[in-house]
């Protein structure tokens, strides 16, 4: 179910930037906007599809819903030409896309046994990239022989065989205990306590909109670069982008669940570092070959962080009732960040050009390091069984 969950967790993408540039020639800024769209509809819908999750038994049913949205909405996508209609479509998508994360986790959650949480995260994370690999060379092979349309069918394609996996999965092995019942009140007071009042997990959220702020218009200004270079080839490019980058991170996360019990901090500076250091090469260099080898970092970085993310909010938030919650919060900061950086980074490239652009990005990496050193606290050992 991760492998396929790979490709729809997140919509298109950068897919999307090039069918949009390609196809029907739009600009950096409407592009940044339909890109924006998913991503600010995830950011409202993740923490209330994670209240769902909590809230439910079976947890195995999100997920399966979301598919089938998905599934229909790309099955429409090719036939949309206008920015408000594809912006609506977007929205939905996002929408759906939002119980992804919550649901992945509270499923290896339920399946894990105690104190193998880390362990279980990054096997799972591991075939999710390994999906996104295997979905690159689709989607690059197929769009290169249907006029990129064929990027909204492969989606389809893997929203149905997630669907199928999810319902492989035995409803009794990820049904959670019966939880106590307790008033109106009582919830209120735990949710400002457990989710409000923590300190250290409010500072993570922000850092996490940071990191994804600075990560998240690389790759697809990336792919306007390669779009202006090889028009005719840029979403095979594009895959390999993908390709290089996701296969990087299938043993970058395996190696961050053997290392994150030892400290999480280290781990998420060197993500951090890994993004900046991205950033500024990029603006060395407009040639595609140069811009292929550089995911080697990418990789490094978005998979180092994206594991450790969710064993951080684990570590402060795992034992409690809103886990799932708090999980759904995680990934509205992801989505957050985002959609910030491909609306802004997308105006400031019209106006001052792809290398201010990443100059840009890659300063707000380095200041938040300089806050993640400073004021975050070590969580690993909350996670330790005593």
């Amino acid at each position: 179910m991760n492998f396929f969950a790979a490709d729809i967790s997140d919509g298109v993408g950068p897919f999307l930037a090039v069918y949009l540039a390609s196809n029907l020639h739009w600009q950096s800024g409407p592009i940044g906007m339909a890109i924006a769209a998913t991503q600010l509809s995830m950011v409202v819908g993740q923490s209330p599809a994670g209240l769902v999750v909590d809230r439910t038994r079976r947890k195995r049913v999100p997920i399966v819903v979301a598919s089938l949205v998905v599934g229909t909405t790309a099955l429409f996508w090719p036939a949309l030409r206008s920015l408000p209609v594809v912006l609506v479509c977007q929205v939905v998508l996002g929408l759906a896309a939002s119980f992804y994360i919550p649901t992945l986790v509270a499923l290896a959650a339920a399946l894990s046994r105690k104190g193998e949480f880390d362990r279980t995260i990054s096997k799972n994370q591991s075939f999710n990239h390994a999906g996104n690999v295997a979905s690159a060379v689709l989607t690059g092979v197929v769009a290169r022989f249907t006029s990129n349309a064929g990027i909204f069918y492969c989606m389809m394609g893997f929203a149905v065989f997630c669907t199928i996996s999810a319902l492989c999965i035995a409803p009794g092995d990820v049904a959670p205990p019966e939880p106590a019942r307790q008033g109106e009140g009582a919830r209120k007071k735990d949710f400002f306590r457990e989710v409000l009042g923590n300190k250290a997990f409010l500072m993570f959220l922000l850092l996490t909109v940071v990191f994804y702020f600075s990560n998240g218009a690389m790759l697809p200004l990336v792919a306007q670069e390669i779009a202006k270079a090889e028009p005719q080839s840029s979403t095979l490019y594009l895959a390999a982008c993908i390709i290089i980058a996701q296969l990087v991170m299938v043993p970058t996360v395996y190696v961050c669940g053997k290392l994150a019990g030892k400290g999480r901090k280290k781990l998420l500076a060197a993500a951090f570092i890994l993004l900046a250091t991205r950033g500024i090469l990029y603006t060395l260099t407009d040639e595609v070959v140069p811009l292929l080898c550089l995911q080697v970092l990418d990789g490094m970085a978005a998979g180092t962080f994206s594991v450790v993310a969710i064993m951080v909010v684990n570590d402060l938030m795992g034992a409690s009732d809103r886990a799932s919650f708090a999980q759904g919060l995680l990934a509205a900061a992801l989505s957050l960040g985002s959609t910030l950086s491909n609306l802004v980074a997308g105006f400031i490239v019209d106006a001052a050009g792809f290398r201010i652009g990443f100059v840009v990005l890659s300063a707000l990496a380095l200041c938040a390091l300089l806050v993640l050193w400073k004021g975050m606290p070590e969580t690993a050992e909350a996670s330790q069984p005593s």
